[in-house]
C-alpha cells in the first residue's frame, strides 16, 4: 500500500495526530504546522502528499488552493479539512475540498486522506472539462465548476441561495436581520433623475440574476435556455497608448444588448479601469472585486455574478456591468483562480460576455513570499484565455501602428485561449495622420510588417461624437446614433443597426455633476 505523507495544522482542544500515528499504517504525519503559511511552504517543498487543515479554515480559499496545486516536483498536492461547523464544511465542499468533522475516527480519517491523494493524482480524461458532472469546485484551468445548487451560509448558520444575502466590505456573507430564505432581498434601484432635457434614467441595481429556465426578465426578454446559441466571449485588447480599447468594448457591448443579446460587460483593466465612467455609472464599489471575493470564498454562480454587477438601462436596452477597480493599487484583489471562476460563471449566465482588458501581457515575476505573489497582469491574461474572440485595437497613426504590430507578436507568445479568433481593429483612422486613402495606407503597413493578417474593421476618427458621449455620460448609440463611428461599431458587433430611444439630446453639465457626486 502506497505511503501517504501528511502535513497538518494544530486544532486546539483536539488531537487528531496521535490517532493517525497509533494506526501505524501507510498514513504518516511528517510535520505539524503553526499556520497556513508554514503549511504552504511544506507543500511547495515537496515533502507532503496531502495537507490537513484543522480548526480555523477561514483562510482556506480558492487562492490558497491555487498556491498548493503542485509541489516543487510538479506533483499534485491534496487538501483535506477538519471543521466542526457544518456551514464551513459546506463552503469547503463548493471549493472541491473534502471536509470532515473532528470526531471522525482515525481509521476513517486515514481513508479520507488516502482517497484525497489518489484523486489528486488521478489523470483527468481528455475532454472531461465538458462533462456534465465535473468535480465540485473545479474552475478555470482545472475544469469548470458545477454551478447549479451552490449555496452560501448566513450569519445564523443556515444555508441560503448563493448571491442572495448582502455582502460587507470584506466579502463576508451575512443574511442580516429579518432576511431569511424567503425574504425579498432585491436591492433597490438608484436612478439618475430626468432633468427635463430627455435624459434617460440609468438603472443601477444588482437584482434580476440570470438563471436558466427562469421567468422572463424585467426587460421583457427571457433567460437563455438549452436551445439558445452558445455564449460568445469577446476580449477587447490592445497595446499601450490609449488606442480606444474601452470605447470599443463599451459600445460593442451596447450594440449587442440593443440586438437583443443578454450581455455582460466586464472591466478587467487593472491599470486604468473606466468602463463604468463611459456608461455614466460612477460607483465606489468595484463589482469585479466583489465577484472575485465570492469566488475565492466558496465558488460563484451566474446568479452571484449578477448580484455583483450593476444593471444599467442604456440606449433602451439592458446591460449588466462588472465595474472595474476604483483604484489601481487594488489589483492584488483580482487573483487568477478567482477570475477564471467569475468568467466561467459569466459564460454560463449570459449570451454575450465582453471583456475590457488592460494593455500589458508581461508575466510578472513572482516575489519571494511564503505564498505565491499575485500578478497584476493576471486579469488581462485570464480575459484572453476565456475568450473565443479577441479584438486587437490599435490606433491608425504613425505611433499607433508600430505598437499594434509589436502587440500582435506579443499576443502570439502570450497565454491565450486555444482556438480563439483574433481580429484586428484599427481605430482613429483619418487622412490627417495616415495620408491620402488612410485605409489603404494602413493595410499596406500591416501587410508588410504583420504578415498575412487582415483588418476586420476600420473605425473612423470622430472626436466630436466621442466628446458629446463623454460629456453626457452616454454611449454612441445615445449621443450620436447616426455617426459613422457608431455604424462601424455596429457592423463590428455583427448586429443590424438599431436606433436608440429618444437620443441625440444636448448633454447638460448638471447631469454630469450629479453622476459624479453619487
Amino acid at each position: 500500500m502506497r505511503k501517504v505523507s501528511v502535513a497538518t495544522t494544530i486544532m486546539p482542544g483536539h488531537d487528531h495526530v496521535s490517532g493517525l500515528e497509533r494506526l501505524r499504517g501507510p498514513v504518516t504525519v511528517i510535520r505539524r504546522c503553526e499556520s497556513l503559511a508554514e503549511l504552504i511552504s511544506v507543500a511547495r517543498s515537496g515533502l507532503a502528499d496531502v495537507l490537513l487543515v484543522a480548526g480555523d479554515t477561514r483562510q482556506l480559499t480558492l487562492t490558497f488552493l491555487e498556491s498548493v496545486t503542485a509541489d516543487a516536483r510538479g506533483r499534485s498536492v491534496a487538501v483535506v479539512a477538519l471543521s466542526d461547523v457544518a456551514a464551513e464544511r459546506e463552503r469547503l465542499g463548493h471549493l472541491g475540498v473534502v471536509a470532515a468533522t473532528p470526531e471522525t475516527p482515525p481509521s476513517d480519517l486515514a481513508d479520507v486522506l488516502q482517497e484525497a491523494v489518489a484523486s489528486a493524482r488521478r489523470p483527468v480524461p481528455a475532454g472531461s472539462a465538458d462533462h456534465d458532472d465535473p468535480p465540485p469546485g473545479a474552475t478555470g484551468r482545472h475544469g469548470r465548476r458545477a454551478a447549479e445548487g451552490a449555496v452560501r451560509t448566513g450569519s445564523s448558520g443556515s444555508a441560503v441561495p448563493d448571491g442572495r444575502p448582502g455582502e460587507d466590505a470584506t466579502g463576508a456573507v451575512d443574511a442580516g436581520p429579518g432576511q431569511g430564505r424567503d425574504a425579498d432581498l432585491t436591492l433597490p434601484e438608484e436612478r439618475i433623475p430626468d432633468h427635463g432635457d430627455g435624459a434617460r434614467d440609468r438603472s443601477r441595481d444588482r437584482s434580476d440574476p440570470p438563471v436558466a429556465g427562469a421567468e422572463p426578465r424585467v426587460d421583457g426578454r427571457p433567460t437563455p435556455d438549452a436551445g439558445c446559441d452558445p455564449t460568445r466571449t469577446t476580449a477587447v485588447w490592445g497595446p499601450a497608448g490609449s488606442p480606444g480599447r474601452t470605447t470599443v468594448a463599451v459600445n460593442l457591448a451596447v450594440e449587442l444588448a440593443l440586438a437583443g443579446r443578454r450581455t455582460l460587460l466586464v472591466d478587467l483593466d487593472t491599470y486604468a479601469a473606466s468602463a463604468g465612467v463611459h456608461l455614466g455609472l460612477l460607483d465606489e464599489s468595484a463589482g469585479i472585486a466583489q465577484a472575485c471575493r465570492l469566488a475565492d470564498q466558496g465558488g460563484i454562480t451566474a446568479e452571484g455574478v449578477a448580484r455583483s454587477a450593476l444593471r444599467a438601462r442604456v440606449a433602451g436596452a439592458t446591460l449588466q456591468v462588472l465595474t472595474g477597480l476604483t483604484r489601481s493599487d487594488r489589483w492584488p484583489e483580482l487573483r487568477r483562480a478567482a477570475l477564471d471562476a467569475v468568467l466561467a460563471a459569466g459564460a454560463e449566465g449570459w449570451e454575450e460576455v465582453v471583456i475590457d482588458c488592460g494593455f500589458s501581457l508581461e508575466q510578472d515575476e513572482e516575489l519571494s513570499f511564503d505564498i505565491p505573489a499575485p500578478q497584476r497582469n493576471a486579469a488581462t491574461l485570464a480575459g484572453l484565455s476565456a475568450a473565443d474572440r479577441i479584438l486587437v485595437v490599435g490606433a491608425g497613426d504613425p505611433v499607433g501602428l508600430p505598437r499594434l504590430v509589436r502587440a500582435l507578436d506579443e499576443l502570439d507568445q502570450a497565454e491565450t485561449a486555444a482556438g480563439a479568433v483574433v481580429e484586428i481593429v484599427v481605430n482613429q483612422v483619418r487622412a490627417e495622420a495616415s495620408g491620402v486613402a488612410p485605409k489603404s495606407q494602413v493595410r499596406s503597413v500591416l501587410e508588410r510588417f504583420a504578415g498575412d493578417r487582415t483588418v476586420s474593421a476600420f473605425l473612423p476618427w470622430d472626436r466630436r461624437a466621442l466628446d458629446r458621449a463623454l460629456l453626457g455620460g452616454q454611449v454612441l448609440a445615445e449621443a450620436a446614433p447616426k455617426s459613422a463611428l457608431r455604424r462601424a461599431l455596429s457592423a463590428l458587433a455583427g448586429t443590424p443597426e438599431k436606433p436608440a430611444e429618444a437620443h441625440g439630446r444636448r448633454p447638460s453639465a448638471p447631469r454630469r455633476l450629479l453622476g459624479a457626486a453619487r
